[in-house]
């Protein structure tokens, strides 16, 4: 930590650490300098000189945003140079600046137009033609370029370059013919591209779905999370007339760092599509006919207990969606579990990947700790295109001096990264399918030059001879000749992991389903724990989930051989927890998992399918035999807000509520639980998934009597033993990683600190099976 100076500024009088901005530290101080290109997230430029102060022993003006503080410095903010300057300035800024702010997008939230008010002149001696452009221009899809409002602030072309890693944005010409542009050749297509709107601070960048919508002060305001990937960034839904009119970032700085993706921004319009489905639906002589909801529920339950009765529980599944909330998550379980008495329940149609043999399947490490790594081993991960936000903070580690390590065959979306020595990604280009094996030649190398951390392996480990005698068959030769990947840059690779005091190891917790997949992830786990990375920030194993709830399906059992907290459906101390919670047996048999179910279907051994926001058509790499299964099913359900091939086969059809209209929780990738807020009404007679799902429970024996999604979340805290003592209130506007009995600063909370596990090393399957 940078030790503390002292300055005085405007006489009052703080303590910052060495090296703060001169306008960084009279926030502090509570004392405001007005900026324009000034960010706290991008590099200091200096460009519009709206920020200059007076510095004692210093000649003339500075700006606050490019100087830093230094012991005893005096500043002062409103003598009357700085005062003269900063009316130049807004006086300037506003020559060819279009004075539209009725019309603008801006108004109401402008920093110009605020600037203007405090410090700016009441009149303006220039009364010559002001520039004028050919306006909007369409720099994508999603955002209109005004030139006339331009302030040549930069900071547009600043995020591309410096957090995005992207120079499609460019200043064109020069001098007073200088204009935000579109480089020669490019197209703005940088899926981070909607920040830019938010960080203009003119309205010259506005958004093609707002724009002429609304004024400020006409929106209603809802924190929010995103669900369009694990990542869980915080949004803020803004809302007229019952109408979501734009999603902005809402920071949450070890989550997202204050930046969205555009697929987090722009994907809200289904909510209103008037596609939605808002009625029950019952098909009758072969077409789906409109129902009241008493008939729906009561033929779901009539259906459901004749299957029952005929062949036994365990012809009836469910496949919920890792969208869904935890609460409608953990309801979907329970009837399939507590009441309908079967195990046959999954969030997903493919085979389940293999996972590391620790006591969780979870990222073990935080969002925020990926910034203390100093070596990132990214194995096969696409997370500019999966988990975009997460790609951010990746760039930002690899700035602050990561070195990253890439094993993947296909050209990685990572080369946005910087490309100058010596941070130039560590390519490990192996043959398709054959990462593991490259992985595992990682493992042979630390063991064959015995440069294990010798210490951790001692005290946290067990079985490491047993792995030495693997890990010999993966010489750096067979690698090479097996995968293609050069023994050097293999040496290479094992001299950056064992270089650095951290290293985390990413990779898609939805792997390829290759026969070699148990090997990778065994050779990751190893890797982890033969250089001591598990436990501290910037460590750690990180299968990343593509989905937004898709930790949540885990934490609560939605799965054919889990239960709510992760526990084996075999382990009878976890099912008698439940059992005395829910006052009913559960089955002690292991499920079928979702791609068992499309299997069973065919030959006729399941009969009834519930599925919740999830179309297996879709997710399934063989939509001919989903097709076929779907078909010789007595009873399909479908529950979901926009209809889907699954719908078009359906028996029975329940409208839900879209994330907008719902209360609920999700947890996200790094085991982030956080809080949806309903931002719209529903006004057809579509009803809440948990509600619909209490309701059939009611209908078919059972006992729900939830009043609302947080007595549900309550007694998940009660089913989840590292779900203990959380509460709506609890979780506030930030959301907390479990366990939630760790005290959580914003730091990120790390599994397995305490030091007080042993973990067994996993041999490596010797000769394992790859795709050439």
């Amino acid at each position: 930590m940078e030790p503390l100076v002292t300055v005085t500024i405007d006489g009052r009088t703080v303590q910052v650490p060495k090296g703060t901005l001169v306008v960084e530290a009279a926030r502090q101080a509570g004392i405001e300098i007005p900026v324009f290109c000034y960010h706290p997230k991008l590099k200091p430029v200096g460009a519009c000189r709206m920020c200059f102060v007076q510095v004692e022993k210093m000649p003339g003006l500075v700006t606050a945003c490019t100087t830093t503080v230094a012991e005893g410095m005096v500043v002062y903010t409103t003598t009357p140079p700085v005062v003269k300057a900063q009316n130049a300035v807004i006086e300037f800024l506003l020559l060819n600046h279009p004075l539209d702010c009725p019309v603008c997008d801006r108004g109401g939230e402008c920093p110009l137009q605020d600037n203007t008010f405090k410090f700016g002149l009441a009149e303006s001696r220039y009364i010559e033609p002001k520039r004028h452009f050919i306006k909007p221009v369409a720099l994508s899809p999603y955002i209109l370029l005004d030139r006339e409002r331009c302030i040549l602030c930069y900071r547009c072309v600043r995020f591309q370059r410096e957090i995005a890693g992207d120079e499609s944005l460019t200043v064109l010409d020069r001098g007073d013919h200088s204009e935000i542009g579109l480089a020669p050749g490019r197209t703005f297509d940088s899926p981070f591209s909607g920040n830019t709107i938010e960080l203009c601070p003119v309205g010259a960048l506005t958004s093609t779905l707002y724009r002429f919508r609304a004024r400020p002060w006409d929106l209603k305001s809802v924190p929010s999370v995103c669900t369009q990937c694990g990542v869980g960034c915080n949004i803020q839904i803004d809302v007229r007339a019952n109408t979501i009119l734009r999603l902005l970032s809402r920071e949450n700085t070890p989550v997202d760092d204050g930046w969205l993706c555009d697929r987090g921004r722009f994907t809200y319009r289904f909510v209103h599509d008037p596609a939605r489905l808002t009625r029950p639906l019952r098909r009758v002589n072969g077409a789906l006919q409109p129902v009241s909801w008493h008939e729906a529920l009561e033929t779901v339950a009539e259906r459901i207990q004749a299957i029952v009765a005929a062949a036994g529980p365990q012809a009836v599944g469910g496949l919920a969606a890792p969208t869904a909330t935890n609460e409608e998550l953990y309801l979907f379980q329970k009837v399939l579990r507590a009441v309908v008495g079967t195990n046959n329940i999954d969030h997903t149609v493919r085979p389940h990947p293999p996972v590391a043999p620790l006591a969780y399947d979870a990222v073990t490490g935080s969002i925020v700790g990926l910034e203390r790594a100093r070596t990132l081993v990214l194995v096969d991960c696409a997370t500019r295109s999966e988990q975009p936000v997460l790609h951010l903070r990746l760039r930002k580690a690899v700035a602050n001096g990561a070195q990253l390590v890439l094993i993947q065959s296909a050209e990685p979306d990572l080369w946005t990264f910087p490309d100058e020595p010596p941070r130039r990604p560590l390519w490990l280009r192996p043959r398709p399918g054959t990462e593991a094996v490259v992985v595992a030649g990682l493992v042979h190398l630390i063991l064959a030059q015995g440069r294990e951390n010798r210490e951790f392996v001692a005290q946290r480990t067990e079985g490491l001879e047993t792995l030495r005698a693997s890990a010999a068959a993966f010489t750096p030769e067979r690698v090479e000749a097996e995968t293609g990947v050069p023994a050097a840059l293999l040496r290479r690779a094992v001299d950056l992991l064992l270089a650095a005091p951290t290293a985390a190891f990413l990779y898609r917790r939805d792997l390829q389903g290759l026969p070699s997949d148990r090997l990778l992830v065994a050779g990751l786990y190893d890797l982890a724990l033969l250089t001591g990375n598990l436990g501290r920030p910037g460590t750690g194993l990180y299968p990343l989930v593509r989905h937004a709830n898709s930790q949540g399906a885990l934490d609560l059992g939605v799965h054919p051989r889990l239960l709510p907290g992760q526990r084996p459906v075999t382990e009878r101390a976890g099912r008698a927890a439940l059992e005395a919670l829910w006052g009913t047996p559960v089955p002690a048999e292991p499920g079928l998992s979702g791609a068992d179910m499309i299997e069973a279907a065919l030959a006729g051994r399941l009969r009834a399918l519930y599925l919740l926001g999830r179309d297996p058509l879709a997710d399934h790499p063989d939509p001919e035999r989903v097709r076929q299964a779907l078909a010789r099913l007595d009873l399909l359900i479908v529950q979901d807000i926009l209809p889907s091939p699954a719908m078009e086969m359906a028996h029975l059809v329940l409208p839900g509520l879209s994330f907008a209209e719902k209360e609920g929780t999700l947890t996200s990738l790094e085991r982030r639980i956080q809080r949806l807020r309903p931002a719209v009404v529903n006004q057809t007679e579509a009803r809440s998934d948990w509600r619909i799902l209490q309701d059939v429970a009611n209908r078919l024996g059972g006992l729900f009597l939830y009043a609302g999604p947080d007595e549900v979340f309550a007694e998940i805290a009660r089913a989840v033993p590292f779900y203990a003592g959380l509460t709506y209130e609890a979780l506030g506007d930030k959301g907390l990683q479990w366990p939630a009995t760790v005290q959580q600063d914003g730091a990120g909370v790390d599994l397995y600190a305490d030091g007080e596990r042993r973990w067994a090393l996993l041999p490596l399957e010797t000769e394992p099976k790859v795709v050439r």
